[in-house]
């Protein structure tokens, strides 16, 4: 019986995270519904301020690990010599 509780609660897990990985504006939406629901509820602060800034759209940028910072838009201490990994 805990066996299958846990395993639930890992397939659950999973579900949540690879649908936030793969819908973005899903999960956006659903962190501002916690966030709403949370101010309504009078919350801690602290809790409703991680859903707000989970709610909030990111912009991507930096170095994201790939090979292509040989480039000149990085900045010097994050180049790639050419043919190194």
């Amino acid at each position: 019986m805990i066996q299958s509780i846990l395993v639930a609660c890992v397939v659950v897990a999973c579900a949540l995270y690879w649908t936030g990985r793969l819908f973005p504006r899903a999960r956006l939406s659903a962190w501002g519904m916690i966030a709403a629901t949370l101010q309504r509820m009078g919350a801690p602060e602290r809790w409703r301020t991680i859903a707000a800034r989970r709610a909030t759209p990111r912009t991507g940028g930096g170095c994201g690990g790939c090979s292509g910072c040989a480039g000149t838009s990085c900045t010097p201490d994050k180049k790639q010599k050419a043919g190194s990994k």
